[in-house]
């Protein structure tokens, strides 16, 4: 046993003799070297990995609630805005590292006949942004021969497209949409846009339209005395001219949806923090309420009105004494 202790020792006291020209010394140092460089590469490469890992993750995480909150935004605004207008989904796809593009697809419904309208595309950034694209989005207008009133089109389908008159602006001059459809033939069905004499309720309204007229929205008043005089002015300063209001610029609900609809979706859009329309639902409460009141159903006028119907059946509103004014949207033929 102590030979073997000894031959240990005598082994170690060789291996640190400095006068000893054996290189297993430097042989287990460069080994212990490399394997040390060996696994802080390793640690490296797993670290780095890792964290790849969690990048991706929390960069796709954000993108998902960028996503979920320019839907929830978009969704939300359309309940009051854009007539007669459905959505059949929303279909996302990348744009960048840090944007997002959401392409709703749209139509309209026409008794019973799905029709045709533009798709809306808005884009979405990481930081939580909602615009829609630069450029021109100007629906395409035409004058029609020998007359003054121009027609506005959707930019995409080329289908006409509603006008609204206010009933507290002096325009120069109305139009008369449901006149013009004694020009179609008789198996077309259309979309009418109504513009009132006055404020309604919904349920006037209802009582007031012919049974085969199907009332689609309703146009809400949410001007303030100030906007109406700048109208007012504006068309003063153009001598009489002043064009109505495209379906694009208005607010109002669906006739399902009814007034208490409506003030939910104003309420809703005021509690979500940092929304992309906020401000317009601020502008739009504090119009109907003047600014601090409590927003009820008694606030909710109706000054317009989206329906649809056969020719023959639209007709029975030349008559009316509450229409104003009638531009035609939308047509279609049952038969192809």
């Amino acid at each position: 046993m102590a030979d073997k202790k000894n031959t240990k020792e005598n082994e170690l006291d060789k291996l640190f003799d400095p006068n000893n020209s054996n290189d297993s010394f430097s042989k287990i140092i460069g080994k212990a070297r490399r394997r040390s460089i060996i696994r802080n590469i390793l640690i490296s490469i797993s670290v780095l990995f890792f964290l790849i890992i969690l990048v991706g993750f929390s960069w796709l995480s954000i993108m998902r609630w960028s996503e979920t909150n320019a839907i929830r935004d978009i969704e939300l605004f359309n309940r009051i805005t854009n007539p007669n207008v459905e959505e059949s989904g929303s279909q996302q796809q990348g744009n960048s590292f840090f944007e997002g593009i959401l392409r709703f697809n749209r139509y309209k419904e026409v008794e019973g006949i799905p029709v045709d309208w533009s798709e809306e595309v808005m884009t979405y950034s990481l930081f939580g942004g909602v615009s829609g694209f630069a450029g021109s989005h100007s629906p395409v207008q035409l004058q029609e021969e020998g007359e003054d009133q121009v027609n506005v089109y959707d930019r995409e389908t080329k289908q006409r497209m509603m006008s609204f008159y206010h009933p507290k602006v002096a325009y120069d001059q109305l139009a008369n949409g449901v006149k013009e459809l004694e020009n179609y033939p008789e198996d077309t069905v259309a979309e009418v846009a109504l513009s009132f004499d006055q404020t309604y309720s919904p349920s006037e309204i209802e009582e007031a339209m012919p049974e085969e007229i199907n009332v689609k929205w309703h146009w809400t008043d949410t001007y303030s005395a100030a906007d109406i005089e700048r109208k007012n002015e504006g068309i003063e300063e153009q001598n009489g001219s002043g064009a109505p209001e495209l379906a694009t610029q208005i607010y109002g609900f669906d006739a399902s949806m009814e007034a208490e609809g409506f003030i939910d979706t104003i309420e809703t859009g005021l509690s979500i923090e940092n929304g992309k329309y906020v401000g317009e639902y601020e502008r739009i409460h504090n119009n109907l309420t003047e600014e601090d009141s409590r927003l009820t159903e008694e606030n909710v006028e109706v000054i317009g009105a989206v329906v649809t119907g056969s020719v023959e059946d639209l007709q029975l509103l030349e008559d009316s004494t509450m229409i104003r004014s009638s531009t035609l949207g939308v047509t279609a033929n049952p038969y192809q």
